[in-house]
């Protein structure tokens, strides 16, 4: 199946491809950065179930909003390329809502069942968000490359997630008829490229069971005029990247380039 690559049939696909955005130099560096946070992981981590907390052992899929920690992942947040992209899709006031790399080790990464974004932002308000997918490595069918069902965003929908058996990456699926999920889209990218998938639809990965790493970090965004946060329940700060946000009503850290949060 051929991969939407324009950006005027987002909107009807529900993602778009876009490629070559980040060079060979801030790719390596990108690496070199993700290195060092997996060699620094603690043995266990908390990790988010659909609202609730709970303490698991440590993988390196769960390296999640660096951006709060680490002024690199901001300011690869704020790439233009990646945010000249985004503008594409939402237009030019936009703001970072979450970030989170998410890494499959080789033969051991685990599976992401059929599911939407949008339920894990219990916080946030509106259909203008989206899942930027930037890839560190090059991502394939072979290392468990993000599969998508194009259209199925239709309608803003929020769809039941069961339980699964634990022995994926969220423990949480939308079950899928068999129509459906012959319609899925491998998205396979090269390093540097990214996806931009809307967060009502349904997407997953398969487990890596080659012998490559599959890196890829995931950053979300939304239109700072008609997505609504609500500051006092979000769990991370909320950026302002590009243009304005009339209707805010907090603050949010201003990262639009006259301005810095390098702290």
């Amino acid at each position: 199946m051929r991969l939407n690559e324009d950006p005027l049939r987002f909107q009807s696909e529900g993602y778009c491809v876009f490629r070559n955005i980040l060079d060979q130099e801030a790719i390596l560096e990108a690496r070199r950065q993700l290195d060092r946070l997996i060699k620094a992981m603690p043995d266990k981590t908390i990790v988010d179930d659909m609202g609730k907390t709970q303490v698991v052992p440590a993988r390196p899929e769960h390296l999640v909003e660096p951006h709060v920690k680490e002024t690199f992942w901001r300011r690869l947040c704020c790439h233009p390329r990646i945010l000249d992209s985004v503008e594409k899709i939402l237009g030019p006031d936009l703001l970072l809502i979450m970030s989170h790399l998410i890494v499959k080790p080789p033969s051991d990464g685990m599976a992401i069942k059929w599911h939407q974004d949008n339920p894990y932002w219990h916080s946030v308000e509106g259909t203008d968000i989206v899942t930027v997918w930037l890839a560190l490595d090059d991502s394939t069918v072979q290392n468990g490359c993000m599969k998508v069902i194009p259209t199925s965003h239709e309608g803003y929908p929020e769809l039941e997630m069961r339980k699964t058996d634990g022995r994926d990456l969220l423990g949480v699926e939308v079950q899928v008829t068999a129509e459906l999920e012959e319609r899925a889209a491998p998205v396979e990218l090269k390093a540097g490229d990214l996806s931009i998938h809307d967060s009502f639809i349904l997407h997953g990965s398969d487990a890596n069971t080659s012998d490559r790493r599959r890196a890829g970090y995931t950053m979300r965004y939304a239109n700072a005029n008609t997505v609504h946060v609500d500051l006092a329940e979000h769990w991370v700060p909320v950026y302002q990247v590009r243009g304005t946000a009339k209707n805010a009503t907090g603050e949010y850290i201003d990262l639009r380039p006259t301005h810095s949060a390098d702290g």
